[in-house]
């Protein structure tokens, strides 16, 4: 499986504000606040994407559009043994459809049947959107976090 890499830049403004957040309050309560609800946010396009571009049809008995999901936590012990989760990723989010024989053979194909990948095309069309959503919404979520915080003193 390729894996694509890819930096963000210029956030080291807001990268800055959350340090100031997370030293005034509980470290995990400020991620889900912000970073958690930024990157769920963030991956909606693509959520949809998927939605829209799941392969359906008569060999297929499941309609993977149907099972496809949208989650955003803060890693657990599960998710930091995948290759893909760092240790120092404090949010992730995912865009998944139900793991199944069919599922895994439309994405990555069999020996019989071409892959028809849907999910790693709807990240590589929307990977911009998510990135510009992801900047847009985290400042918007730490604003809201630093004002409640404002008021609580």
């Amino acid at each position: 499986m390729a894996t694509e890499i890819f930096r963000i830049e210029g956030l080291a403004e807001l990268e800055a504000k959350l340090s100031d957040l997370m030293a005034l309050g509980r470290a995990d309560s400020v991620a889900r606040q912000t970073l958690v609800k930024a990157a769920k946010d963030a991956m909606e396009p693509v959520y949809q994407e998927v939605r829209t571009t799941a392969p359906v049809g008569p060999g297929i008995p499941v309609h993977l559009k149907d099972t496809a999901r949208l989650e955003a936590r803060i890693p657990n012990q599960s998710d930091r043994k995948s290759t893909l989760v760092q240790q120092t990723d404090v949010a992730i989010a995912v865009v998944s459809v139900k793991k199944s024989a069919v599922s895994l053979a439309n994405e990555f194909g069999t020996s019989k049947m071409a892959a028809q990948p849907f999910l790693r095309k709807a990240l590589a069309l929307k990977k911009d959107e998510v990135v510009a959503i992801f900047k847009t919404e985290l400042n918007s979520y730490i604003s809201q976090v630093a004002s409640k915080q404002r008021r609580k003193k």
